[in-house]
């Protein structure tokens, strides 16, 4: 309804009501369309088309299923379309999809892609990485770790990935391969204390290396 007002302030009635319901929206996106390839015994890359929306013009979510089940683990995103996917069965056949969904919770699936990984008889972990120490802080939580990089009996170090806890979680940024430092958020204001895994092509991951605790100060 609406009500008047003049300039003294004298407000009028209100109007007649209107009464009006919007309209549910229950069109899902457009289907992605789904690729990928084999990265080796434990690794597959996965990249799919861009979905569209009828009322969801900003970006749309998309979630990554293996065998039916969504996977939440060891997804490395590279880009909002691109992920490789670590840590699988090698010599196994996965059948992979894409769910695109908007914000009103409507979903479609990507076709499915099989991909078989390589078989390995590689079942030796690299060595931990050593030396676990903070390089570089950049005040807020921003940190950027170093490490004496691991060695392994069957993959050379520049295809040694490695994966930094913070406080025992998983770092969800990109893992990086053939490295001695990368790049991490932690706790602004307190302790943090910091390991590194090595994991080979395989996917065998090392023990922790030495953890490494330093208090970071706030903004």
């Amino acid at each position: 309804y609406v009500t008047a007002g003049d300039k003294s302030l004298n407000r009028s009635g209100p109007s007649n009501t209107v009464t009006v319901t919007t309209p549910r929206d229950t069109t899902p996106p457009t289907a992605p369309e789904l690729s990928g390839a084999v990265r080796g015994p434990s690794q597959v890359s996965l990249t799919w088309t861009p979905s569209t929306d009828d009322m969801t013009w900003w970006t749309l979510g998309y979630r990554i299923f293996a065998n039916g089940a969504p996977v939440t683990e060891h997804v490395n995103w590279y880009w909002e379309r691109q992920v490789v996917l670590r840590h699988l069965t090698p010599a196994t056949s996965y059948s992979f999809t894409v769910e695109a969904n908007d914000f009103n919770g409507n979903t479609t699936m990507s076709n499915a892609v099989t991909l078989t990984t390589e078989p390995t008889n590689d079942v030796t972990p690299p060595s931990a990485p050593t030396n676990v120490r903070i390089v570089e802080d950049q005040g807020c939580g921003e940190v950027w770790v170093g490490w004496t990089q691991s060695t392994d009996d069957t993959d050379p170090q520049s295809l040694i990935e490695y994966e930094i806890y913070v406080n025992g979680v998983l770092s969800p940024l990109p893992v990086g391969g053939g490295i001695d430092r990368d790049f991490v958020y932690a706790t602004a204001h307190g302790d943090n204390t910091f390991t590194v895994k090595a994991v080979d092509q395989a996917g065998n991951t090392s023990e922790a290396s030495n953890p490494f605790t330093a208090f970071l100060w706030p903004c």
